[in-house]
C-alpha cells in the first residue's frame, strides 16, 4: 500500500500543471462555498443575537395566557417573587422583571406608536445590553424618565430633556396617560428597535399601566444558549404550579423563526445549486485529468498492471488531490470569511430591506462552524471519487493497444492538417481545423460544453426563481395597497403626519384621471393610530377609503374572508387576520382607535369589526386597518373635501416612474408624486440586496466554469503536443496555433451556452406552468410583503442577457492561457516528450 501512495504521490508531484489546475478547481469551490454559507449564517445569527440582546433575552415567564391574548391584567403577582426564583436556577445567568406594553407616544403636533417597556435598570443591565447601545445623554435612574431610539427620536421631533406624552391602556381598561422626561437615545442599527421600543422606569411603568407592584414578565439570560432547553424545562419543572408559563426565544419570537426559516429555505435552494455548479467543475476536471492519462494506463498494462490496481491508483491520487484541495479551500474561505467576520460586510444602502429580517442591522458579520466544513468535505470528496472511478473503471477494461491508440494516430493526422495550413493561412481554414477537433474527440468536447452549459442552466433557473419571487412580492403589493403612484404633501411619507393634508381632492382625482396611461384614481386617508379593545392594545396604520373608487386601484377587497369590505357610508373597520388573531377580536366586536388629529389633539372613536381580510403576509395583515373615507376625514378632523394621498393604477406598471416625473414637473410646489419603487422602498431594496448575493453566486460559477474550460483546454493542448510540435516543426506560425485553439474555444463555448439556454429555459417554463410549491414552510415567509406560498418562476431578458454574454465570453478567454502556452512550445521539446 505505501508503495502505490508513493507512486500516487509522485504522479502528482511528475505533472504538477495538471495537479495545479485540479487543485485550483477543487480549492475555488470549496472556498467559495464556505463563505457563501458563513454569510448565511451571520445573517441568521445577527438577527438572533441582536433580538435577544436588545429586547427579549434568551427566555421569559409569563403569567399561563398573557404570551397569547397580550392582555395586560394577565400578571404576575409581586409576592411569588419569580425573579429571584428564576435566577436561583442553575444555568441561569441573570433575571429581571419586566413590564411590556404599547403606548401612543406625542409631542406638539408629531405623534408615534411606541413598545414601551418598564425596566429595573439595574437589573436589566445584566439580561440586555441596550444601556450599551446610548449615544446621547444617559441611561434610565429613577422616576418618569424615558430613552428611545434615534429613529423613533426623529419622527418625533423630540430631543433630549423634551417631555414626551404616552397615553396607553391601563391593566384595568381605563385609559393611562402621563409625561416622561426624555434622558437618553440608543442606536442599536436595528431599525425596528431604533424606531420603535422606548424605556421607563418599571415603577413608573407600573403606575402608567396600573399595575401597582406587579409584573407582565420576567426575563432572563443563560450561561449556555446551546443548554436553552434543558433550563427552560427546569423552569417549568419548578415553577409550574404556579400558573406560569416559560417560552424560550423561538416561542417568544415567532416572526424572527418564520425569517430565519425562510432564509434557511432559500438559502438550501441557491447552496444546492451552487453545490450542483462546484460539483460539475470538479468533475469535469477530474474526468479531463483521466483521460488525459489514456497512454500513460497504457503503459502500465503493457508492463503488467492489472485494472483493478489502476482503479485504486486513480482513486488514491484523487484522494490526495480532493483532501489537498479540500483543505487550502477551507484555510482560504475561512481567512476570507475571518476578515469580514472582524470588519463586516456594509449593507447599510438596503437598510430598509434588512429591516424586514427581524433584528438584521447594516452591517453583516459572517459566521461558520465545524459542521458546516464536515458537510462541504464530505461531498467535495464524495464528487471528486465518483467523478475518477468511471473513467478510470472504463480506461483499465481496455488494452493496452486501445489505450495508446489515440496518441498513435496523431501522427497520421499532422500531414493533413499541414497541407491544409500551408495551402490557405485564412482564418476560415483555421476555423475548420478547430471544428475538426472539437468533433474528432466528442467525450472531451462535451464535458467541456457542459461546464458552460451546467452553469449557465444553474445561473438561468436561479434568477428565474428569483425574478419571479420578486414580480409577484411587486404585484401583490402593489395590488393589496401601494398602488402605481401616489400624489400627497411632501414629508407625508416620513411619518404619515395628519397636519400634511391635500385640499379640493374632487377636482385633482378628475385631472388625475385625464393623465395618459392612467386607469383608475382613489383618495385616501391615512395616519398611524393605536386600536385597543378591553384586553389589549396594538400600533396600527388606518386608512380610510372610498370603497368603490378603491376597488379600482387596489384588490384588497378579494381577501376578504369574513364578513364584507368597506362600505361607503358604514361605520365599521375591516382589520387583517392576524390583528384579529393578536386581538382575540371577532366580528362584531368593537375596536377603539386612538389617533391625533390635523390640530394636534388626541381624538378616539369605536367602530364595529365589519370584515377580517387575509393576504398571506403576517406583516401586512397585522398592521393597516381599514375604513370609510367620510369615518376617517371624521376622526381626524379633515373637511369633506381633503385627503392624505391620492393613489393611482396604470394599465402598463413599467410607466410608473415616467408618470411621476410628468407629475412633479406640473404638480404645486408643496405637493409630490411618488412611483411605486419610491412607496415600497423595502420591496425595491430586497430585490437589489438579492441581486448583490447573486452577483456573488455568479462570480463563484463563472470562476467555476472558467477553470472547468480552462483545465480542459490545458489537458487538449497536454494530448497534442507532439502534434503542436510537428506542426511548428513545418512552419505553423505561433499565432496561428493560438488562433486556432481560440476557434476551438469559441465553439465549445457556443456548443456549452446553446445546450444550457434550452434546459435552464425549460427548467424555468416547466416551474412557471406549474409553480414550485412553498406551502410546507409558508409559515417562514409570512412576514415578507406580497409572498404567497407558490411561486412562479419567470425569464425576463433584460435581467440576463448580459450575465449570460460574460459567462460566454469567459469560457472563450480562458483559452488564452492554454493558447499561449502551445505557441511557445520547442518543436523538437514537444515531439521529443509528446
Amino acid at each position: 500500500m505505501m508503495a502505490w501512495l508513493r507512486l500516487a504521490l509522485g504522479n502528482l508531484r511528475a505533472n504538477r500543471r495538471r495537479t495545479g489546475i485540479t487543485l485550483l478547481s477543487l480549492v475555488v469551490g470549496v472556498a467559495g462555498l464556505v463563505f457563501l454559507w458563513a454569510f448565511i449564517d451571520g445573517i441568521n445569527a445577527q438577527m438572533i443575537n441582536n433580538m435577544t440582546g436588545y429586547m427579549t433575552g434568551d427566555l421569559k415567564v409569563h403569567k399561563r395566557g398573557f404570551h397569547d391574548e397580550r392582555e395586560m391584567n394577565i400578571a404576575l403577582p409581586q409576592q411569588w417573587q419569580l425573579t429571584e426564583a428564576v435566577a436561583d436556577v442553575p444555568g441561569v445567568d441573570a433575571a429581571t422583571p419586566r413590564v411590556t406594553g404599547h403606548a401612543l407616544a406625542s409631542l406638539a403636533d408629531q405623534s408615534r406608536a411606541l413598545q414601551v417597556m418598564g425596566v429595573a435598570p439595574e437589573q436589566e443591565r445584566s439580561v440586555t445590553r441596550l444601556d450599551r447601545s446610548i449615544v446621547q445623554g444617559r441611561y434610565l435612574q429613577s422616576g418618569n424618565e424615558i430613552v428611545l431610539g434615534t429613529g423613533a427620536a426623529r419622527a418625533l421631533e423630540v430631543a433630549l430633556n423634551d417631555e414626551l406624552a404616552l397615553v396607553v391602556q391601563a391593566a384595568d381598561g381605563s385609559i393611562g396617560a402621563d409625561r416622561f422626561k426624555v434622558v437618553g437615545l440608543f442606536e442599536t442599527g436595528v431599525k425596528r428597535i431604533d424606531g420603535g421600543l422606548a424605556q421607563i422606569p418599571l415603577d413608573a411603568a407600573q403606575s402608567l399601566y396600573a399595575f401597582w407592584g406587579r409584573v407582565t414578565e420576567v426575563a432572563a439570560r443563560v450561561d449556555d444558549p446551546d443548554l436553552l432547553k434543558g433550563v427552560v424545562a427546569t423552569l417549568e419543572t419548578q415553577l409550574g404550579e404556579r400558573g406560569v408559563e416559560v417560552l424560550d426565544w423561538p416561542a417568544l419570537m415567532p416572526s424572527l423563526m418564520q425569517m430565519v426559516d425562510f432564509h434557511n429555505a432559500v438559502t438550501y435552494i441557491v447552496i444546492f445549486v451552487v453545490f450542483v455548479v462546484v460539483a460539475a467543475g470538479i468533475v469535469n476536471t477530474i474526468l479531463m485529468s483521466v483521460m488525459e492519462r489514456g497512454r500513460e494506463f497504457g503503459v502500465m498494462m503493457a508492463l503488467g498492471t492489472s485494472g483493478s490496481r489502476i482503479v485504486q491508483l486513480v482513486l488514491m491520487e484523487t484522494t490526495l488531490l480532493a483532501l489537498v484541495g479540500y483543505t487550502i479551500g477551507l484555510i482560504l474561505g475561512l481567512a476570507v470569511t475571518t476578515y469580514y467576520a472582524s470588519h463586516g460586510l456594509d449593507f447599510t444602502a438596503y437598510i430598509q430591506a434588512m429591516d424586514t429580517m427581524p433584528g438584521l442591522s447594516g452591517i453583516v458579520y459572517p459566521t461558520t462552524s465545524p459542521g458546516r466544513w464536515l458537510i462541504i468535505g464530505v461531498v467535495v470528496i464524495i464528487v471528486a471519487l465518483l467523478a475518477a472511478v468511471v473513467p478510470a473503471w472504463i480506461a483499465s477494461r481496455h488494452t493496452p493497444l486501445e489505450a495508446m491508440d489515440a496518441h498513435r494516430s496523431a501522427s497520421n493526422r499532422l500531414r493533413r492538417v499541414h497541407a491544409e495550413v500551408t495551402a490557405n493561412n485564412r482564418v476560415l481554414i483555421f476555423a475548420q481545423m478547430a471544428l475538426r477537433s472539437v468533433f474528432r474527440n466528442p467525450r472531451r468536447s462535451l464535458i467541456t460544453a457542459s461546464a458552460t452549459a451546467f452553469g449557465l442552466a444553474a445561473y438561468l433557473f436561479l434568477y428565474g426563481f428569483t425574478d419571479g419571487f420578486f414580480e409577484q412580492m411587486i404585484r401583490n403589493s402593489t395590488q393589496q395597497l401601494s398602488g402605481h403612484v401616489q400624489v400627497m404633501q411632501r414629508g407625508h411619507d416620513v411619518d404619515l403626519s395628519p397636519a400634511l393634508r391635500i385640499s379640493d381632492t374632487a377636482s385633482r382625482v378628475q385631472a388625475l384621471a385625464q393623465q395618459p396611461n392612467v386607469e383608475a384614481v382613489a383618495p385616501r386617508v391615512q395616519v398611524k393610530a393605536m386600536v385597543a379593545n378591553p384586553k389589549t392594545s396594538r400600533p396600527v396604520e388606518v386608512v380610510g377609503v372610498d370603497p368603490e373608487r378603491e376597488r379600482q386601484v387596489t384588490r384588497l377587497a378579494n381577501y376578504i374572508v369574513e364578513g364584507h369590505y368597506v362600505e361607503p357610508a358604514g361605520d365599521g373597520i375591516v382589520i387583517g387576520q392576524k390583528l384579529a388573531d393578536e386581538l382575540d377580536a371577532r366580528l362584531g366586536d368593537k375596536l377603539v382607535v386612538t389617533a391625533q388629529q390635523a390640530s394636534g389633539d388626541l381624538a378616539s372613536s369605536a367602530y364595529p369589526i365589519a370584515g377580517i381580510y387575509r393576504t398571506g403576509s403576517d406583516l401586512f395583515d397585522s398592521e393597516y386597518v381599514f375604513t370609510s373615507l367620510i369615518r376617517a376625514r371624521t376622526l381626524l378632523g379633515f373637511q369633506p373635501d381633503q385627503a392624505s394621498r391620492i393613489a393611482l393604477r396604470l394599465q402598463d406598471r413599467s410607466q410608473s416612474t415616467l408618470l411621476a416625473q410628468n407629475l412633479n414637473r406640473t404638480l404645486s410646489a408643496d405637493l409630490v408624486a411618488q412611483d411605486w419603487e419610491t412607496l415600497l422602498p423595502v420591496v425595491m431594496q430586497m430585490i437589489d440586496m438579492t441581486r448583490i448575493d447573486f452577483y456573488l453566486i455568479l462570480s463563484v460559477v463563472f470562476v467555476v466554469v472558467a477553470i472547468g474550460v480552462m483545465n480542459t483546454m490545458v489537458m487538449s493542448v497536454m494530448e497534442r503536443t507532439r502534434e503542436l510540435g510537428v506542426m511548428l516543426a513545418l512552419g505553423t506560425r505561433g499565432s496561428q496555433i493560438v488562433l486556432t485553439i481560440l476557434f476551438e474555444a469559441l465553439f465549445l463555448a457556443l456548443l456549452g451556452m446553446a445546450a444550457g439556454s434550452v434546459v435552464g429555459t425549460l427548467i424555468v417554463a416547466w416551474y412557471n406552468r406549474r409553480g414550485i410549491d412553498l406551502s410546507d414552510i409558508a409559515h417562514s415567509f409570512e412576514a415578507v410583503p406580497g409572498v404567497t406560498d407558490v411561486i412562479y418562476p419567470v425569464l425576463i431578458f433584460d435581467h440576463v442577457w448580459l450575465p449570460c454574454l460574460l459567462l460566454f465570453i469567459c469560457s472563450v478567454l480562458v483559452a488564452l492561457y492554454p493558447a499561449r502556452r502551445a505557441s511557445r512550445l520547442d518543436p523538437v521539446e514537444a515531439i521529443r516528450h509528446g
